[in-house]
């Protein structure tokens, strides 16, 4: 074959699977559309209700309006409403994606909150904060102790 036929062959295969190949769709299909490079912060399904998470997004939106909150559409709307209400609130972008692909198991990304461009954050994934106790460490009792209840 010749390069011209080649070229002409390799048009007719992407027709026929679908159109042009997409980059890394396995990560656009987990980032709910967008690059690993472009989200700022990911939110999963399973930590979607969590009051610190709905404070992270509004904390980031608030510090930078011009990112876009991608909600997955396939989740119930009692889940996406506070996040729909912050980009309103903020003149923020938001995105509901629909598709099939996004699914709702509890380790599947809900919110990714993502810039147009490359931002390449170490670590997007939420963490829930850590609250310390402030109760003293009582001191640990002696085999004897315990068994005599003093």
């Amino acid at each position: 074959m010749t390069v011209e036929n080649e070229n002409v062959q390799n048009r007719l295969d992407q027709a026929m699977n679908g159109g042009t190949p997409k980059i890394n769709p396995d990560e656009q299909r987990r980032y709910l559309g967008t690059f690993r490079e472009r989200v700022a912060l990911a939110i999963k399904n399973s930590e979607v209700y969590q009051p610190a998470a709905i404070a992270a997004v509004e904390k980031l939106i608030q510090s930078d309006n011009s990112l876009t909150i991608i909600i997955n559409g396939n989740i119930p709307s009692s889940q996406q409403s506070p996040y729909i209400k912050i980009a309103t609130k903020n003149n923020a972008k938001f995105t509901l994606t629909t598709d099939k692909i996004y699914g709702t198991n509890p380790n599947d990304y809900a919110v990714v909150v993502a810039a147009k461009t490359a931002i390449n954050e170490p670590d997007v994934a939420f963490h829930e904060p850590v609250t310390e106790t402030n109760a003293p460490d009582e001191p640990k009792k002696s085999f004897w102790q315990k068994l005599f209840n003093k």
